[in-house]
């Protein structure tokens, strides 16, 4: 990471008279995850070579999307009296965790067919919301019903902190250096991220830049989190088996 550091360094140096691009590296390209995992704090650096005054005159977006999840919402619904939940609908395709920073509002910087293109915001992702038996046979719900669950979902799933847009989290530094400070929440998912920069003048795009991030669980946690992926089989036998020996224990423990 200070290598990656010192060539952003360099590379503003060296190129500043040249044309307009950018360059970032993030402090940690790993983030370990176990029950005591509370959320995380990155930083990433960059650097803008041939603008003058970058801190003035030119905009940075940066975009953090975890790998695509896979989300079950129902609607309530009223029936007689109650209100009971409808039919489970799927959320394929959604990043599990997105999450933006920019200089201003990101429709103050970049144009509408920019945004839809690079994804600038939660309103341009694209993913599916279909019922779990339309879903299983191939079946596409209506648009406009589809329309209705997307919203829904990208409601909550900003109430839960999972999709964030961040209005003034880029600093600039020593002339074209800038950091972007990043707050992973506690539920972030685990997988590889993308993690993308683009830098605007005048809602012009003048260069962009990308790298991964890794999340990843370790010790016991990695242990049970390979097997409930890689063999569901023998994890759901040894949460039985768990159960039983654990009910057992107790009724020891009460005869006692």
């Amino acid at each position: 990471m200070k290598l990656a550091l010192a060539a952003l360094f360099l590379m503003w140096a060296v190129s500043a008279a040249g044309a307009a691009d950018i360059a970032i590296a993030l402090t940690d390209e790993r983030v370990e995850v176990d029950t005591g995992f509370a959320g995380a704090h990155l930083t990433l650096f960059g650097a803008v070579t041939g603008v003058e005054n970058p801190a003035e005159t030119i905009d940075i977006i940066s975009v953090i999307r975890g790998p695509a999840s896979k989300f079950r919402i129902r609607r309530l619904e009223k029936k007689n009296l109650i209100w009971a939940p409808g039919d489970t609908h799927i959320i394929e395709g959604a990043p599990g965790l997105y999450l933006t920073n920019a200089t201003r509002p990101i429709t103050d910087i970049a144009t509408l067919p920019d945004q839809a293109s690079y994804r600038l915001g939660a309103n341009f992702i694209e993913f599916t919301a279909d019922k779990a038996a339309e879903a299983a046979s191939g079946i596409a719900a209506e648009p406009a019903h589809n329309e209705l669950y997307k919203n829904a979902f990208l409601t909550e799933i900003e109430y839960q902190g999972l999709y964030q847009d961040r209005v003034g989290g880029v600093s600039f530094k020593k002339g074209a250096l800038f950091s972007i400070k990043v707050d992973l929440p506690a539920t972030t998912p685990v997988g590889i991220y993308s993690v993308a920069v683009y830098l605007y003048r005048d809602g012009v795009l003048l260069g962009q830049d990308s790298a991964a991030l890794n999340v990843n669980k370790v010790g016991v946690e990695r242990g049970i989190y390979d097997l409930a992926h890689q063999q569901p089989v023998s994890y759901g036998i040894l949460c039985v088996v768990l159960s039983l020996l654990a009910g057992w224990v107790a009724s020891l423990a009460f005869r006692k």
